[in-house]
């Protein structure tokens, strides 16, 4: 078995993943109700405020990743399977900074002269993916390949 990342570092991500959740949740839930109701701007309202904790905890995440190294790879992990994960985290980091950074300006003056709302719903469909993908690989992982990567993300055992 691999070694598991530190606690703040499992902390800060099911924290965000949590977050995620709830982000496509109202953000996709909100069409439902009509302009104007107290339902649509409850969703409307905790999609801002989660979408701030967002970025807070991306910074406060990358901060962390920057400062405390991410354990290695399990052996005999292939080179092109070693990018692709690499790849998908980076983007992963990247998302969780620009999308509620592009959220924010979505809801401005000049996100309305911009037209970032598109932007803000195709990146949305995009993090699906990625955190999809991301899934998937820790699934394949767990149960096809049984290295015990996706341990190392779980709460500590003791």
């Amino acid at each position: 078995m691999t070694e598991s990342y530190d606690r703040v570092a499992r902390i800060l991500h099911w924290l965000v993943a949590a977050l995620v959740l709830v982000q496509f949740a109202t953000g996709w839930s909100w069409g439902f109700f009509e302009r104007g109701t107290e339902g649509r701007f409850y969703l409307f309202r905790l999609h801002l405020f989660c979408g701030y904790a967002v970025l807070a905890l991306a910074l406060i995440r990358i901060g962390w990743r920057l400062t405390h190294k991410a354990p290695l790879l399990p052996a005999g992990m292939s080179r092109p399977l070693a990018i692709a994960a690499h790849a998908t985290h980076g983007l992963l980091y990247l998302a969780i900074l620009v999308q509620p950074i592009l959220g924010a300006i979505t809801v401005t003056a000049l996100g309305k002269q911009l037209g970032t709302g598109r932007v803000h719903v195709v990146l949305a469909f995009v993090i699906a993916a990625l955190v999809a993908l991301h899934v998937a690989a820790a699934l394949w992982h767990q149960f096809v390949r049984r290295d015990g990567l996706m341990l190392r993300m779980l709460p500590a055992r003791r």
